[in-house]
């Protein structure tokens, strides 16, 4: 792959980037870092890409540990606010439904708020978000399950249904 073809190829794929990276660090400047990082990373380790068409699930598999990384370099304290914001789903929902939807993802812990993100904001498939996190298939169904089921809970105490 030459350079213009990555450079365009990461272009493609810069908001689904900036999207994954704010959803684990959920800051700004942490997150275009860790895009900056990993593209730097990807770009010294194209050899080791086996299949063209598996670019994009390799290159956000190199930001997750990026920000993995990130996070576990990061000093443990616990933030009483954060005003993190995941990108809006797509469809036929009014404001209001999105709004409450999306704050319910955003008070999911991780790898919740990562799979759920991948899934319905991405529209990446089960084995796309595996080879991503590096967790089996069952695993990323599992968690799936798990933070629906948690997103049910916390929409119905909200009295959503």
């Amino acid at each position: 792959m030459s350079c213009d073809e990555f450079c365009e190829k990461v272009q493609l794929y810069q908001s689904t980037m900036y999207a994954l990276a704010f959803s684990m660090l959920r800051n700004d400047e942490d997150a275009a870092d860790a895009i900056s990082e990993a593209i730097v990373k990807a770009y010294g380790s194209l050899s080791q890409l086996k299949s063209p068409r598996s670019f994009r699930a390799w290159l956000l598999k190199i930001l997750r540990n990026t920000c993995l990384g990130m996070l576990r370099s990061r000093p443990q304290t616990l933030a009483l606010e954060e005003d993190a914001a995941l990108p809006e789903p797509t469809g036929r929902v009014d404001l209001s439904t999105k709004l409450v939807l999306r704050e319910a993802v955003e008070r999911l812990h991780q790898p919740y708020r990562t799979v759920v993100f991948l899934f319905y904001y991405e529209g990446l498939s089960i084995l796309e978000i595996s080879q991503i996190t590096g967790s089996s298939v069952l695993a990323v169904r599992k968690q799936l399950s798990r933070a629906r089921e948690m997103l049910q809970k916390s929409l119905k105490k909200e009295d959503f249904f």
